[in-house]
């Protein structure tokens, strides 16, 4: 107790100084708190499911495509053949409209397998489980609704349960209420049984992948090792028996947790490994601003050991008046952790936010590590300082000599070397921040083959994509009527509909061929991103005619009667001897007709076997980058919604005359005039849909950059503080030489020099130290590589122009002493 009252009223006697040591530590602790905290809740805490680490996403794969939708057939192939499971269950998510309260909502909802819930280990909290009654073929329609869509949608009343509500226009029995804490791809407002649509025809083709994916659970003992074996030997199996529509697919098996994290695992370590080196920054930055203090302590030092006090004694007293200062700090940093988690939050990319769970926030492991960190601050900063105060030699101490420490290359100072490790660590963050803002800038200034200033974005609710085997002219009309409502909204210059709208990650991949070719081997079928459109996409978009002719709307129509469905068994006798007109992309020309004149040239999507439509090239447009620059421009082909209406539900987009926020609410009133029962959703400008897609870059670079810019600050503020403390340590020796001749300049010179000694050799060690280190960096780059000379140059010269900065004022200080003064003061 009488070290504390004695750490406390040294803490007291130095406010100024105890002030910048909390807050220092405060920023070093508070920082890596709020990251931890980020890591924490999204790579390290277990998903809320029983054995979460025996739940894995099953999806197709082939030598082009990774991670692809698996097919309702093969699902049931691939449960009936494998014993390594003890669930699995298929889903896909799609979009739906809820009536309640007078209201159309827009809800988002997972069509599930039986087995779903059960392969979770999640039981609704109101009602019945899902049953195998309710997954069946005309089976009366039942949901399962989200804790969070009970309340929002519904105002949790507590007898919904058993009572009916119109979803997608369908009177839908509510089942259950799922409990609070679930959420599963934070996606699905509501759960309903798949069966409801498994007898519809893009469900029944082993060709056709309707958006869906495989959950599984491993049986306990059962390694994701063994199971991906006898996936891909169910594969192989299937690939033999349907070389059709299986050649070349094979089984993807992923931990759910990965599947979730993505890329995101690799970048939040890279994030923790910087603040930890600000933390170490701070933790030297404290230890020199300590060992500043004990030049004027050390003649206390000295007394009290002539007095009688051990080593050991001062030793423990040193020690606690640092970690008083590591508690004040880290209660600090809490607080300062606390709110920046929740900004971290809010810059975080929405895959990212994604991740992190309604508990996310400091919980135990989170407090233990700030504990930990806080108890590691202050021995750290404080043990150089306690050290050489607690052994320093009463006669060296009374005559004001620096310690010194032993090194390969002869004694140094301590505080010098410790200076040259912040600078060090301060370079390498420097270059990482820099090469991530070189990337950044080379992934903006990529061009996207896109126009998207004032282009305003949208979804609508309906029809959904099931009616185009209803009445496939009804479902043309629909998007017509919408379309001629909008386009004469005030303030819109151009407007279209689309199946696939750019940096949605909302594309598909479709196989084709030549018919004047020979045919593919099964298995080798090229491919190209299909897009279903209005006339006035491309004008909408800016995407430039680069020869050829667009369609201007006047395109011959296949014969589709009123009241006729489009199936993949009527598509080739309704498309024998039509033609759909088709516009392909400079890359698909370049790749599939190269050296030839694509214009005319007849192909096929899907095929032969699936007898889809024919298609002639009657014009060749600008790529586009679909799915940001990193993943270059796909090849492309469009066609016309009145043509060919194979697509699910369509993406509106407008340019507007001005701001393109300004017309939203004009289109919503367009849009329900021409439909009372639709709904606009998903509203986004087009640039901020470009400009999202590059939020986990950004994010990273923010960090990044304002790591750095700490360690640069920090650096300068230590160099300066050693400097400044040297120069109070030689005001008499500095006096002299004034008084023997030497001019202002030579002292200036002498100071900037002494400080550059230490600081020009961190930064060629840390220039090594961030090459030796960029592999580690280079998967988050684009367009620079991680040794990109310039940045090394610019992040060495920035550091040392701020240690010079830092160096001027200590030599100025130097060169105003009075020689007289200086001589007297001793």
């Amino acid at each position: 107790m009488n070290y504390l009252r004695l750490a406390w009223r040294q803490i007291l006697k130095s406010p100024g100084l105890s002030s910048l040591v909390i807050f220092t530590l405060a920023l070093g602790i508070g920082s890596n708190s709020a990251i931890f905290s980020l890591v924490e809740n999204t790579c390290l805490r277990p998903l809320p499911y029983p054995d979460s680490n025996r739940l894995v996403i099953l999806s197709g794969q082939t030598s082009q495509a990774h991670g692809m939708s698996v097919s309702y057939p093969d699902f049931l192939d691939w449960r009936e053949g494998q014993d390594a499971f003890s669930g699995m269950a298929i889903y896909r998510v799609d979009g739906g409209k809820l009536k309640a309260n007078g209201i159309i909502e827009r809800v988002s909802i997972a069509e599930v397998s039986k087995d779903f819930f059960s392969v979770l280990s999640v039981h609704p909290e109101l009602g019945r489980d899902l049953a195998p009654d309710d997954d069946r073929v005309g089976a009366p329609p039942a949901v399962w609704l989200t804790y969070e869509s009970w309340q929002r949608f519904l105002g949790g009343r507590p007898d919904i349960v058993g009572r009916t509500v119109m979803l997608n226009d369908a009177a839908t029995t509510v089942a259950g209420i799922l409990p609070a804490s679930f959420q599963f791809y934070r996606q699905a407002d509501a759960f309903m049984p798949i069966e409801g649509i498994v007898d519809r025809q893009y469900m029944r083709e082993r060709s056709t992948h309707a958006g869906t994916l495989v959950l599984g659970r491993l049986k306990p003992g059962v390694t994701i090792e063994a199971a991906r074996t006898q996936m891909t030997a169910i594969a192989k199996r299937l690939e033999h028996q349907y070389p059709d529509s299986d050649s070349g697919v094979t089984a993807s098996v992923v931990p759910l947790r990965e599947r979730l994290e993505g890329d995101s695992t690799t970048y939040l370590f890279l994030l923790l490994g910087a603040v930890a080196m600000v933390f170490l920054i701070v933790c030297i930055n404290v230890a020199n601003m300590l060992l500043a203090r004990s030049f004027a302590r050390a003649r206390e030092m000295a007394i009290r050991t002539a007095l009688g006090a051990t080593r050991l004694e001062l030793l423990t007293q040193l020690l606690t008046e640092s970690l008083v200062l590591a508690v004040l700090g880290g209660a600090v940093g809490t607080l300062a952790g606390i709110w920046g988690y929740e900004f971290v939050i809010r810059l975080a990319p929405w895959e990212m936010r994604g991740l992190v769970q309604e508990a996310g926030g400091f919980d135990v492991p989170v407090c233990l590590f700030i504990t930990g960190l806080t108890l590691l601050s202050g021995v750290a900063f404080g043990l150089a300082p306690a050290w050489q105060l607690s052994h320093a030699d009463p006669q060296a101490a009374l005559k004001g000599r620096k310690t010194t420490v032993g090194t390969p290359l002869g004694r140094v100072y301590l505080a010098d070397a410790l200076v040259f490790i912040q600078v060090t660590l301060a370079v390498v963050l420097l270059v990482d921040a820099g090469l991530l803002i070189r990337s950044l800038q080379s992934l903006t200034s990529t061009p996207t083959g896109l126009r998207p200033d004032r282009v305003i974005t949208l979804q609508v609710s309906s029809p959904a994509a099931a009616s185009i085997g209803v009445d496939a002219t009804a479902y043309i009309q629909h998007y017509e009527s919408l379309l001629e409502r909008v386009q004469v909204v005030p303030g819109i210059e151009t407007a279209a509909f689309a199946s696939a709208l750019p940096y949605t990650w909302d594309v598909s991949n479709t196989w084709f061929f030549r018919p004047d070719r020979p045919l593919p081997e099964p298995g080798k079928y090229v491919s190209a991103n299909p897009h279903v459109v209005t006339p006035g996409y491309f004008a909408t978009l800016g995407i430039p005619l680069i020869r050829g002719s667009l369609f201007d709307g006047h395109e011959k129509r296949p014969p589709l009667p009123p009241g006729a469905p489009l199936t993949i068994e009527s598509v080739g006798k309704t498309y024998a001897g039509f033609l759909v007109s088709a516009v392909i992309n400079k890359k698909m020309a370049e790749t599939f007709w190269p050296g030839e004149d694509p214009i005319g040239k007849i192909f096929q999507s899907g095929s032969p076997s699936m007898n889809l439509a024919r298609m002639k090239v009657i014009g060749i447009v600008g790529n586009t980058t679909q799915t940001g620059a990193e993943n270059g421009e796909p090849p492309e082909y469009y066609t016309l919604l009145s043509q060919w209406p194979a697509a699910g539900q369509l993406h509106l987009l407008a340019r507007a005359s001005k701001d393109p926020l300004g017309v939203v609410a004009s289109l919503r009133e367009a849009i329900r005039q021409a439909d009372p029962d639709e709904t606009i959703f998903d509203v986004e400008p087009m640039a901020s849909r470009i400009s999202d897609f590059s939020s986990d870059r950004r994010f990273q670079m923010s960090l990044f950059t304002f790591f750095a810019a700490t360690a640069l600050l920090l650096s300068a503020v230590g160099v300066y503080g050693v400097l400044a403390c040297l120069v109070v340590q030689r005001t008499r020796e500095i006096g002299i030489r004034m008084a023997l001749g030497a001019r202002h300049a030579d002292v200036i010179r002498n100071v900037i020099r002494r400080g550059l000694r230490v600081v020009l050799p961190g930064v060629l060690i840390g220039l090594a130290a961030a090459w030796a280190s960029s592999r580690f960096l280079q998967s988050q780059l684009f367009g620079v590589e991680s040794t990109d000379l310039a940045t090394y140059a610019v992040s060495g010269v920035l550091l040392t122009l701020a240690a010079f900065l830092a160096c001027t004022l200590p030599a100025l200080r130097a060169a105003r002493v009075n020689p007289v003064e200086a001589l007297r003061s001793e």
